[in-house]
């Protein structure tokens, strides 16, 4: 009967030493916490840890206990029972930036090229090495509560897509999603080189000699040229009402000159 016994505790610690050696955990913090009870209070530890495959899966967990081991025990449990698996580009990035938000604090997640490493601290950074992430520029904004910042992050998380999951959203393949983004591109060259052709054109007009004066802007008369040229002025209307001005003066001297002129006619 011990032999069996035996042989089951062997089989579970080559399973626990599988997980451990499966899984990567990181411990963020512990703090100590009290609980007020009739009799006093009560103090106790609070563990915060996230683990990860360093392939693209990662949780993060909490626990409570009297002791920090017990506590960083029961945290690691429930990460690993809350784990979720992230899709990575290369195998060491994010596809496309992403944002996150838990409470007062937000996170802004980009992806980076090869060789950039993580650019990222507290428990970011240990989420981003925990699940295999060699690429990432991280900011943190606001709050900078560890708990907030994990839930934060996962946040973001939720939010990457795949291209192969927006093809498969829009009813397209992947290569067709590749050829609309090279036609887009060249739509917008072409649109600079239209926008370049434009600018050309109006400066060249702006450029280009008013045309005034007498002549109509043709320059002089040549001698073979057998239309006569218009003078200024012809082809104007004439038949407008002229204005005349008339002063104070002469208009009295016309009102008293008037009845003298007639009298003498009679």
């Amino acid at each position: 009967m011990s032999e069996p016994r035996q042989f089951e505790g062997r089989r579970e610690n080559n399973r626990e030493e599988r997980e451990r050696s499966e899984f990567v955990d990181k411990l963020v913090g512990v703090r100590r916490v009290a609980k007020t009870v009739k009799g006093g209070r009560r103090m106790s530890f609070g563990a915060l840890v996230v683990v990860g495959d360093e392939a693209g899966r990662v949780g993060f967990g909490q626990g409570k206990a009297k002791e920090v081991p017990d506590a960083v025990r029961k945290a690691t449990d429930e990460a690993k029972r809350t784990m979720v698996r992230v899709p990575l580009r290369q195998g060491r990035t994010i596809h496309h930036d992403v944002q996150g938000r838990f409470g007062a604090t937000r996170v802004i997640i980009k992806p980076a090229v090869p060789g950039t490493g993580i650019i990222a601290g507290g428990p970011m950074r240990a989420i981003f090495e925990a699940m295999g992430i060699k690429d990432v520029v991280a900011k943190a904004m606001g709050s900078t509560n560890p708990f907030n910042l994990i839930r934060a992050t996962f946040a973001a998380f939720a939010a990457i897509e795949t291209p192969r999951s927006i093809a498969a959203k829009r009813g397209l393949k992947v290569t067709d999603l590749t050829l609309h983004a090279v036609e887009a591109v060249k739509g917008v060259g072409d649109q600079k080189e239209m926008l370049e052709n434009a600018a050309k054109a109006q400066k060249a007009k702006k450029a280009a000699p008013a045309r005034g004066g007498r002549d109509g802007g043709r320059g002089p008369r040549k001698d073979g040229d057998s239309k006569p040229r218009r003078e200024a002025g012809a082809g104007r209307r004439t038949d407008a009402p002229k204005v005349v001005t008339v002063t104070k003066a002469q208009s009295m001297k016309a009102a008293t000159e008037t009845p003298a002129a007639e009298g003498t006619q009679e």
